[in-house]
């Protein structure tokens, strides 16, 4: 399969408002530092399914996130990035796995789920105080 042939079923239209949704979430994903994968699933998953936005979306955070790693470098704590890169290779490999074992529904159910519920786990955190970080 060529890229062409994939984008054979896919209008301009629906190009051109991909594209302007990932210009939209990627200036909020600047200004709040995340909300880009959780904004693009609801352009995406209409158009080529819930299945393949998952592969798409990784992708889009490799290369964000190494946009990111390259400007602030210097910044970085090497100690904990260490730390947090031996352990989310380990649930990165796993969550992998639990996705081929996925169906089209299967991931659409987790993907809605997924949005639906970070709402007010957001809040509950908040609300107990919980932060993530140096206080």
């Amino acid at each position: 399969m060529t890229i062409v042939s994939a984008l054979a079923d896919i209008s301009i239209f629906q190009l051109l408002l991909v594209a302007l949704m990932a210009l939209f979430a990627s200036i909020i994903g600047g200004l709040a530092g995340y909300g880009t994968g959780a904004l693009m699933p609801l352009v995406l998953v209409p158009l080529v399914g819930a299945e393949p936005v998952v592969p798409i979306i990784a992708i889009s955070a490799i290369f964000t996130n190494s946009s990111r790693a390259l400007a602030y470098i210097r910044y970085a704590d090497r100690r904990r990035a260490l730390i947090v890169l031996a352990c989310a290779g380990l649930t990165t490999a796993l969550g992998a796995y639990g996705y081929t074992r996925l169906t089209n529904a299967g991931a659409a159910l987790v993907i809605g789920a997924m949005l639906i519920l970070s709402v007010p786990l957001r809040r509950v955190l908040r609300r107990r105080s919980v932060r993530i970080g140096d206080p």
